[in-house]
Parts: C-alpha cells; sequence; structure tokens
C-alpha cells in the first residue's frame, strides 16, 4: 500500500518557477505515489456505494505513459526516441511545422541517428482521411516510432495513426470504447497547447464527415509511451488559442468533479485543475511570456487529461460534439460557451459540488465564476456568431443525443427536449 504523507501537495508557486525538465512518475513524490497506485490500467466498473460505512467501493484504474514534465523537458526526445528505433515519424499541423522549435526537434533526432519523415498535414477537428493519409506516411518510410508535436488535433492523429501503422483496419470499426485491434507502434507525445491533455488520454477525437459529428475512440491501445510536457512550447502560443484550449481544460476538470461516476482520486486531479485555471489563465492569455502561467496551464491540462481515463467528459462535450463537426467551432469554444448552460441544468443535482468548485475559484457562484474568466479571455461567445441558426438547433440535440458514451456520466440525465433547451440558451 502507498500512502500519501498530508504535506504531499502539488503547489505551483513553490516548485515550478523555472523548474528544469523532471520526470514526474519517478521524482516528484505526491505524482509518483499516485501514479503508481493507479498504474494498473483494467477498466473502471461501476460499483454499488457502500453507504453504510461511508467509503466510496468503486473500482476505477487507469493507465499514463511516462511522463516528463518541466521547461526544455523536449529535449530529452532524442535519447528517448533512439530507445524505440531508427526511423521515426513526425506528426505535427502547418502552423506548428513552421516554428523554429519544431525545427530544433526534427535536427535533434536526426543528430542522434534517428532516419526522420514528417506528416505536418493535419488539420483542426481532423477528418478520417488525415488520418488514413498520415498512417500510409508512416506504412511507407517503415516508422518504428511516431512522434506528435502539436495541439490535441496532432496529437490525436499520432496516436490513431500509430495504431494503423501495426493494424490496417477501417477506421470507423475503432469508434466507440476498446474497439482496437490492439497496440500500434510506440508513440512520443509532446503538446504545444494546455487545452486537451490528449499526451496523457487513452481517447482520440475524429470529424466523421459522413455524419457531421466528431467522434471518439476511446483504448488504452492509444497511450502513448512517452509524453514530454514542455511549457516552453506554449510561450508563443497567441491569446486565443491559449485562451479557448484552456477553457477545454476548465471544462475537462469540472466534468470530471460533477461526473456521476466521480471518485476521490480524480476529484483531487481536477480541483488542482480548476484552481490552476483559475489562477493562470487570464495570465498566460494576457501575458504570453509569463513562464509560471504557461507552466501552471500546461500542469492544469495535464492533470485534466489524467481525469478522462476513469470518468471522463459528460453532457458539455456531447453537446460541443456537432457544433464542431458540422460548423467547426473551435472545440474549447464550443465548451466554453456551452459549459456555463449546461453547469446550470446540472445545479439541481450537483449543488454541493458546483459550491466546491466555487470556492477554488474563489467566488460564491461557480457559474459566474466561469461566465467571468471566459469574458475576461474571450471565449464568452454564442453560437449564432458561428454560423448555427435556429432551425439547426433540432437536428443538432439529436445528433448529440447519439453521443451516449459521454452523457451517460452526466450527474443529470439529459432527454432530447433538455438537449434542446440548452442549445436554445446558448445560441
Amino acid at each position: 500500500m502507498i500512502s500519501l504523507a498530508p504535506d504531499s501537495t502539488i503547489e505551483l508557486p513553490n516548485w515550478c518557477r523555472n523548474l528544469p525538465a523532471v520526470d514526474v512518475t519517478t521524482r516528484l513524490p505526491a505524482l509518483a505515489a499516485i501514479a503508481a497506485a493507479v498504474l494498473a490500467t483494467e477498466n473502471r466498473k461501476e460499483c454499488n456505494m457502500n453507504t453504510a460505512s461511508g467509503f466510496d467501493s468503486r473500482i476505477f484504474g487507469f493507465g499514463m505513459p511516462r511522463l516528463v514534465m518541466g521547461m526544455g523537458a523536449r529535449n530529452q526526445l532524442a535519447e528517448h526516441a533512439q530507445a524505440f528505433g531508427q526511423r521515426a515519424c513526425v506528426v505535427s499541423d502547418p502552423g506548428v511545422a513552421a516554428q523554429p522549435q519544431f525545427h530544433e526537434l526534427l535536427q535533434s533526432l536526426q543528430a542522434a541517428g534517428l532516419q526522420v519523415t514528417t506528416y505536418t498535414e493535419v488539420l483542426p477537428d481532423p477528418p478520417l482521411r488525415i488520418v488514413e493519409d498520415c498512417a500510409q506516411v508512416a506504412r511507407t518510410c517503415e516508422a518504428d516510432l511516431i512522434v506528435g508535436v502539436g495541439g490535441g488535433s496532432a496529437l490525436d492523429v499520432a496516436k490513431i495513426a500509430a495504431v494503423l501503422k501495426q493494424h490496417e483496419v477501417p477506421i470507423e470499426s475503432m469508434f466507440g470504447t476498446d474497439q482496437t485491434p490492439g497496440r500500434g507502434i510506440p508513440t512520443i507525445l509532446l503538446p504545444t497547447t494546455a487545452g486537451t491533455g490528449s499526451e496523457v488520454t487513452p481517447i482520440a477525437v475524429l470529424s466523421d464527415e459522413a455524419y457531421d459529428l466528431k467522434r471518439g475512440i476511446v483504448s488504452d491501445d492509444l497511450l502513448a509511451d512517452y509524453a514530454l510536457v514542455d511549457p516552453e512550447l506554449c510561450l508563443t502560443l497567441p491569446p486565443a488559442p491559449t485562451a479557448y484550449t484552456g477553457m477545454d481544460t476548465l471544462t475537462h476538470a469540472i466534468e470530471a468533479y460533477t461526473n456521476k461516476f466521480a471518485v476521490p482520486l480524480i476529484d483531487a486531479f481536477a480541483l488542482e485543475a480548476v484552481r490552476l485555471v483559475a489562477t493562470c489563465l487570464s495570465r498566460a492569455v494576457h501575458h504570453g511570456d509569463d513562464r509560471d502561467a504557461r507552466y501552471g496551464m500546461s500542469l492544469a491540462s495535464l492533470l485534466g487529461g489524467l481525469c478522462l481515463k476513469s470518468v471522463n467528459t459528460a453532457a458539455v462535450h456531447a453537446l460541443a460534439y456537432p457544433l464542431g463537426g458540422r460548423f467547426h467551432v473551435p472545440h474549447g469554444v464550443a465548451n466554453s460557451l456551452l459549459l456555463p448552460h449546461v453547469m446550470r441544468f446540472n445545479a439541481p443535482v450537483a449543488a454541493d459540488r458546483y459550491a466546491t468548485i466555487g470556492e477554488v475559484m474563489g467566488s460564491t457562484d461557480c457559474v459566474a465564476a466561469v461566465e467571468a474568466l471566459s469574458a475576461d479571455v474571450g471565449t464568452d461567445k454564442r453560437m449564432r456568431e458561428f454560423g448555427v441558426e435556429q432551425q439547426h438547433i433540432s437536428e443538432m440535440a439529436t445528433a448529440a443525443m447519439e453521443v451516449q458514451r459521454l452523457l451517460k456520466n452526466n450527474p443529470r440525465e439529459v432527454t432530447l427536449p433538455d438537449a434542446q433547451a440548452i442549445y436554445e440558451q446558448a445560441w
């Protein structure tokens, strides 16, 4: 049994300032103990609560990659890549690929003796064809390893392409939970945004253009071998994507903490992520060179990602999928504009949890705190600003109701009329 000392806390101001990259799975006492306790990858099962004793008897678990975090973590890429082979396929998007740091990463791999092939055509909300193209590039160069560098879209494409390099199956056959044919070739992921937490999740989300809907693949087979989380890669991220990826992190944390399947360990991750976003997001948006703020947001994103294996997200994300799939609303913006309305809908059954979130955010009204933060960072949008017309709401609600893998996690049941009403409020 591993026990945590009462003072084993993770406090941003005290230990992260200009901290060099550290392998947090072995060196940070609090996270090390937590990681060791939960590295088992068996799926969580819903169990009855032991109400007589007051203990939560749920069984849960999640896996995570080997994790290196800190300023300069990217400099360890070549060292870890060498352990997996000699041919690397590096996956990214055009914006990241144009940055000097991306080319430095490629040079480090080449200097270490690896043959490097790049695929840099990843699009936001990537359609299936992008993944298929990427996987074909990996097959053609006979990649031993896939390195994902970018935001959530690039990392998701990298994770799926790694599986498809090893197993040539239709992507459509993998949608849902535990539908993958097995693990793929090794992956190393380096996030350049602080939002999705994709570097530590077993989840990838794609746009299925046939249905105008975003769909998810959930499987431990998607877990990366290494995640290198370097906040310096976020220093040049413009204010707008900093804002909407940060609101995505906040949504992950709030939906995890108020989840029907919430468990105490994940609660700790979620609340710390909420605190960090409340403390750091505005600073990161308005002062992009604030290293402490960037570190805090990277950590918040990471913690939010760690929430997703055990409890996942809920109604906000389910309702956001049609906005992203059909109207190409940035994922974080879709979450941000829906979050307050879903919170008000859930309030009758989650009042105590929302009160705790409000306290962590320094407010007696957590919905007002979320709205104030969204306004401050510029993500307080309406659906109609993205070309959504009222006549679209009915079909969007119908599409959202298909995302039951997420809706089932919501603390309050969402019916079709409920979904329509939430969309109307956000319109």
